[in-house]
């Protein structure tokens, strides 16, 4: 087969394989069948980049890529094939992108043992905040077993078990409705985290007692030369999962 009839098969096959492969989150089964989709996929792209670079050259036989970081002119003529391959890189790291994001929600499920939905949004926010995932899962399974409509003894609410007068100091719009909301409550719940980890100066240990037991008692007992530990902290961390 020549190399353009080559090229029109390999991407031919690649764009089939791009439209029937998108990964989405969804029930177990659907979503190994798209990732399986997109595996191929990404395979398929990864392949046809290797073939373009391995095979494409200019005129004086130097590869593409060669010429571009020397900072050689490109005549006119080949800057068609040279986007078209840049494309196809893009498009190749987009989808292993996916992949990785997706996987990583499918290993918090399974460890948790909570639904791929509300764990892709755990995932998804924890990212966005800059926390670690795998922290903000333990609190949740620790606070509310990831029951999104949670309510606690003396008020805390959903998810991470926040109280209305504690979300009122993150957020000043915040109502005891958009509590039970679980992508609120738990950007609410982080937020709060976060500035009690930045407080404490990083001090996990601290940070989590401050969650459960409130700043003001934590500092009461260190200022007491007491420890202010009641198990909390030993809880989120040490769970064996």
């Amino acid at each position: 087969m020549g190399r353009s009839k080559l090229d029109g098969a390999i991407d031919a096959s690649t764009r089939k394989c791009l439209k029937q492969g998108r990964l989405r989150v969804s029930n177990g089964a659907g979503l190994l069948a798209r990732f399986g989709n997109t595996v191929f996929s990404i395979g398929a792209v990864a392949m046809m980049v290797t073939v373009v670079l391995g095979v494409y050259r200019l005129p004086d036989s130097i590869p593409v890529e060669t010429m571009i970081e020397a900072g050689s002119v490109i005549s006119d003529s080949e800057v068609p094939a040279i986007a078209q391959v840049a494309h196809w890189h893009e498009v190749a790291t987009s989808e292993a992108g996916k992949i990785q994001f997706n996987s990583q929600v499918r290993h918090f499920a399974n460890r948790f043992n909570t639904d791929l939905q509300l764990a892709r949004l755990i995932y998804d926010i924890s990212t966005d905040e800059e926390i670690d995932p795998e922290l903000v899962f333990r609190v949740i399974r620790t606070e509310s077993r990831f029951v999104t409509d949670c309510v606690g003894k003396v008020g805390e609410i959903g998810l991470m078990q926040v109280r209305y007068g504690t979300a009122l100091t993150v957020d000043r719009g915040a109502t005891r409705k958009k509590l039970y909301d679980p992508a609120y409550n738990v950007r609410i719940g982080i937020r709060h985290l976060k500035d009690h980890l930045h407080y404490y100066r990083g001090d996990l240990r601290l940070a989590l007692l401050a969650y459960n037991r409130g700043r003001g008692r934590v500092n009461e007992l260190l200022g007491m030369g007491m420890d202010p530990a009641n198990g909390y902290a030993r809880r989120v961390l040490d769970t064996r999962l």
